[in-house]
Parts: structure tokens; sequence; C-alpha cells
């Protein structure tokens, strides 16, 4: 049992891009001076509205525990390894703390999406959050992804504990409940490579500024000026004049380190190498989108 609550805590817990012109990139909107409590009064301002409420902790929980006092885990956020018992449809299953036994006690496991089937008697960790079952409860929560669920079902786990699932990870540490992301065009690919080695190349980078190691910053430079101008050809012929540009001013950006790391201008490195990640970090944020995997991919921007 440990090994499996270690999986759901598990299962819970570049530099790099492209893109500039010859000209400096688009400059960052600065946050404006924040007002101390008497100048805001003096102008009239409104009170500042109170922070919103942090996420709530995953709460590790076996599903007897759960099922039988279903009160003291409503509504919030849990994770649970256990065997799967029933399936029922395509999203939607029950689990069970022992596959060996007929026990009266499990719990209904909803999810919007499973890839793949969870397999009867097999052993999986589900994430979300807890409510006591009611179909239109849930299908106000889960809105279209509701599982369509048979008569006898729904009168069974009526007022029962279920969980609505962001996460199912089966032995395979596969999650079922998140998409697969499309395949990769060549192009997309090749972006990919350079991208990763664009990443590590910028942290070192940053190590050898903090070293003051001149060579290794020159030498990192210049592989990253490389990076740059090989993604230039992914973004050669596409209506993205601003990725364009910073990809550009990227690599004159590397070109320049290189030049003052060869001369020891450790002035100049500090100043050039932030503008450098502020021109990586510009392009991904308007270009890059974290999947539900927790891989990386181009982001086709809103027409």
């Amino acid at each position: 049992m440990r090994a499996h609550t270690a999986v759901a805590l598990a299962a819970v817990g570049l530099c790099a891009v492209t893109l500039a012109s010859q000209g400096q990139p688009p400059q960052q909107p600065q946050a404006p001076p924040a007002q101390t409590p008497a100048s805001s009064q003096a102008a009239g301002a409104t009170p500042a509205r109170p922070s919103a409420p942090q996420p709530q902790p995953f709460v590790p929980v076996a599903v007897n525990a759960l099922a039988a006092n279903p009160d003291a885990y409503t509504v919030r956020n849990v994770s649970l390894t256990a065997a799967v018992e029933q399936r029922f449809g395509e999203t939607a299953f029950s689990v069970d703390q022992d596959p060996r036994r007929n026990a009266a006690q499990d719990v209904l496991v909803l999810a919007p999406l499973l890839t793949a089937p969870v397999e009867p008697n097999g052993y999986v960790t589900v994430i979300g959050e807890v409510v006591k079952f009611d179909p239109a409860v849930v299908a106000s929560k889960m809105k279209d992804a509701m599982p369509l669920l048979p008569p006898d079902v729904l009168s069974k786990y009526q007022g029962h504990a279920a969980i609505i699932a962001v996460s199912v990870i089966n032995a395979a540490m596969t999650d079922l409940a998140k998409r697969l992301p499309p395949p990769m065009t060549p192009e997309e690919e090749a972006l990919s490579r350079q991208m990763k080695q664009i990443g590590p190349g910028f942290n070192a980078l940053r190590q050898a500024l903090t070293a003051t190691n001149a060579a290794d910053a020159a030498a990192q430079a210049e592989l990253l000026k490389k990076g740059f101008t090989e993604a230039a050809a992914f973004w050669k012929g596409k209506p993205h004049a601003d990725a364009i540009q910073w990809n550009e001013y990227a690599r004159r950006l590397a070109d320049a380190i290189t030049v003052a790391a060869g001369k020891s201008d450790f002035d100049t490195l500090k100043t050039d190498v932030p503008k450098l990640q502020s021109a990586c970090a510009s392009c991904h944020g308007q270009y890059r989108e974290r999947l539900d995997d927790g891989s990386y991919r181009f982001k086709q921007p809103a027409r």
C-alpha cells in the first residue's frame, strides 16, 4: 500500500527559441508602481480584493475509508491506489481496495476522458475531486463529459462516494485521463530537437557567466548561435513576423555574447544574457504550449 501511495504522490507531484530582427524585440510592459495603503486611500481607490484561495492539496486516502466516510472527503481533492472492480462503459469504473475479496465498499470513478480502457483487477492510481454521487450534481460539474451510466449503476451509487478524476494512472505509469499529443510534423520534430539543445545550452551559459568563465561562455554562446540559425529554417515562409524577429535577435545576441566572452567583457555579458533570455521568453509565451502529457509543442497563434 505504501508503494502505491508513493506512486500517487509522485504522479501529483529553454531557454530557447526563437526570434527577432535587427532591432530590439517588443518591449514587455512594466508593472505600475505599487501604491501604499495611505496613497490608495488618498486617491479614493477601492480596497484590494482578497487573494484567490490556494489550490487544495491531494489527500491520500484508502478506498474503504472513503466509502465508509464520504462526508469527510466530499469536495476535497484526493489520490488513491486501488484495484479496478468493474467497468461501466468507456469512462466510468469502480475501484475496490482488494481485488481478491467481494467487498461491499467500492467507489465510483468518473473520468471526462480515458484514452484506453482500465483493466479489471489491475491497480490504478486515481486523482480527483470527491463528490457524493448525484447524477444532476455530477452532470453540472462534468458538463458534456458526464459518462452515460445504466439505471442500475445510477441507483447503486446514489448518495455514495464518487471521484471525478483528473488522472487515472495505470501500472505502466500512463495517465489514461490525459489526451495523447498529436504526432509532430517533420518540421516540428526538427524544431523540438533544436529547442532541446538550446535550453540546456542557455542554462550552461548562465552558469559560465556566474562562474566568470569566459571560455565556457564563448563556447556555449557559439552553440546557441548555431541553434538559432537552424531554428530560423522552421520559421522561414511562415506568416509569423514577430517569431522571425525574435529568432534573428536571439541569434545576433548569441553572436555578440561570443565576441564579448572572447574579450572577457563581463559587463556586456551581464547585459546581453538577460536580453537573450527575454527574447526566448517572448517567443515561448506566444508560440509554445504545454500539452496534457507535460511535453511542449509549437502553438499556432489565434487567428
